[in-house]
């Protein structure tokens, strides 16, 4: 991760140097990944980059760990603007990750470090990360709406987050790797949330 003289910078020169690896990132595979190019687009120098990274395996570890910062803080303007409401919370996501230029990007970085040769390592590292993100899901569980919802414990929200974002993410797939139509991707994301929001079985009365 980056050194402390790094996020001393100026917001605006760590946003720079930050979109000018994003870009490079997504434009060609890891290892025709140029650092001179990063540096150039960055407007800094050679030695200030190794100042802030080791290397650049280090910047692409920094990329995901803010576009996950992104979408935490995505998460929580969500459910204070939807006065807690999880679902709601969940289809403003879907259309952060449909639209945004960002993600965009994600996907391309995505699929140039497919054939990286340490990138069945690093991804297992981005998937630990994820599942370090206790903070997150603690602070929705505690500012979410669960009238009406089966959820009694931390636990179970973490089950029902689960299986959110991996419908989430099959839409990413959908949408970037798949080909699929937009409107294709809305509504096989709408029907899966309707599913694990209402669940499959008809409710009798006893």
């Amino acid at each position: 991760m980056p050194s402390e003289r790094f996020y001393r910078l100026p917001e605006e020169k760590r946003k720079s140097i930050l979109q000018a690896a994003v870009e490079e990132f997504s434009r060609v595979p890891f290892d025709k990944v140029s650092i001179n190019q990063i540096i150039k687009n960055a407007e800094i120098s050679r030695g200030s980059f190794y100042t802030y990274f080791e290397d650049k395996t280090d910047v692409l570890r920094y990329i995901f760990e803010d576009m996950k910062r992104q979408c935490h803080e995505f998460c929580r303007q969500s459910l204070l603007k939807n006065e807690g409401d999880f679902w709601h919370m969940m289809e403003d996501l879907f259309h952060e990750v449909m639209y945004q230029d960002y993600t965009g990007h994600l996907a391309k970085i995505m699929r140039n470090i497919l054939n990286y040769a340490e990138a069945e390592r690093f991804m297992r590292e981005a998937r630990q990360g994820c599942r370090d993100g206790e903070e997150i899901d603690r602070w929705i569980y505690d500012h979410m709406d669960k009238s009406g919802l089966r959820l009694n414990s931390m636990e179970d929200f973490r089950v029902t987050m689960e299986f959110c974002m991996m419908v989430l993410m099959m839409a990413f797939a959908q949408r970037y790797r798949g080909g699929w139509e937009t409107d294709q991707i809305k509504r096989s994301f709408f029907r899966k949330m309707d599913i694990l929001k209402y669940g499959v079985l008809e409710h009798r009365e006893n």
